[in-house]
């Protein structure tokens, strides 16, 4: 006897596979529109959004979409900790776990607070889900469809400055919470807040002191005691000020004085090459950089780091209406910010930098730009 249904079982084994899907199967697939073989798979030569958006939604890292991945209200089978081939974005900032929120409670009230929490500000108000200000334990530990691995301009996959629904990869309550005027689509302004706006006063040393007296204490640092020892010059117990200042702020960043420089290989294969500097907002950025890169099999489809040498653009680089294959930087998710033949730029927030380049695919790309990176303080 043939039945005219599939269960929901049934359904879920055949996108796995691959197989084709059936009609109903196509309407209830996210990103429906680039499946342009109808088959229920998403391949990268199909994906139309950025390498890194495509890596943040290929939970399994396979290379390819498909069953959960595509599925509306699809979500990860896998914890966080164990999807080791997704961006390490969260690996400097926090650990979704009990203990990561008991690092980060000060006060020990079972809320995490703006002042106790010294990360983007992004993934704060994503994960404050009734906006109240703090993190409590159910919030902060969550569920693993909250696309908290990805940030707006991985998920606004077209670059129009939104996020549909077709483009969001967690689930339907998170997207609600964040839909602040009830429209069907996140703007920038209600995923990110208001850190696309250029913020020169970040105060490191005032976001560490949670108790507001002036001082940095070791129950106050979250780095190691060696590091707390070595910025405590008058051995008191105590960060002022002045100590943390002098020894270059937290561990990996740029001093405010003085010129730090590094040689950073930029490689054009991955979306963003980490130069392992943290710098400051107000902080002067200067790029050298050479080299040449391929863009395709074409051997004539080069870019210089002020962009491609014929002139062109692509559909769907980070940044729009800007040359291919130029040079871009990132300061944490803050950017991209289209370098190109710049030589110097000031940090809008601040972060760890990174540099990538100006292109939608990038696995075909050869070569390599090579950067001096110099940062003096303000």
């Amino acid at each position: 006897m043939l039945f005219k249904f599939t269960t929901p079982a049934l359904l879920a084994c055949a996108l796995a596979v691959g197989a084709p899907a059936t009609p109903g199967a196509q309407a209830q697939m996210r990103f429906q529109g680039m499946d342009t073989n109808n088959d229920g798979v998403i391949t990268r030569a199909e994906w139309r959004g950025s390498e890194r958006a495509f890596q943040n939604q290929d939970w399994n890292g396979d290379g390819r979409l498909a069953g959960q991945e595509v599925a509306v209200g699809g979500r990860r089978n896998q914890n966080f900790e164990e999807a080791d081939h997704l961006p390490n974005r969260y690996e400097r900032y926090v650990t979704w776990t009990q203990a990561g929120f008991n690092n980060l409670d000060h006060n020990r009230d079972r809320r995490i607070t703006s002042n106790e929490w010294h990360f983007d500000t992004e993934t704060f108000r994503r994960v404050d889900r009734n906006r109240d200000g703090a993190l409590d334990q159910t919030e902060f530990l969550g569920t693993e469809d909250d696309a908290r691995d990805a940030s707006f301009d991985d998920l606004d996959w077209n670059n129009n400055g939104r996020v549909e629904r077709s483009e969001w990869s967690g689930s339907a309550a998170v997207f609600n919470s964040l839909d602040r005027n009830r429209d069907g689509v996140l703007s920038r302004f209600e995923v990110v807040g208001g850190v696309d706006t250029p913020n020169d006063t970040y105060d490191e040393f005032a976001s560490l002191d949670f108790n507001r007296n002036g001082t940095v204490s070791r129950d106050e640092w979250h780095w190691s005691a060696v590091s707390f020892n070595r910025r405590d010059a008058n051995r008191d117990g105590l960060l002022s000020r002045q100590e943390f200042a002098a020894s270059g702020g937290a561990p990996g960043a740029v001093g405010t004085s003085g010129v730090q420089q590094r040689a950073v290989r930029v490689n054009p294969q991955q979306r963003w090459t980490d130069t392992g500097i943290v710098i400051r907002a107000g902080d002067t950025i200067t790029l050298d950089a050479s080299g040449t890169i391929q863009m395709s099999d074409d051997a004539g489809d080069t870019a210089t780091p002020a962009g491609s040498t014929r002139g062109r653009t692509a559909a769907d680089a980070p940044v729009l209406n800007q040359l291919a294959g130029g040079l871009l930087a990132q300061v944490d998710y803050y950017g991209p910010i289209f370098v190109g033949g710049r030589r110097s730029f000031t940090a809008p927030v601040s972060g760890r930098l990174q540099l990538g380049v100006n292109d939608d695919h990038l696995p075909d790309n050869r070569g390599e730009f090579v950067v001096n990176v110099s940062i003096a303080g303000r």
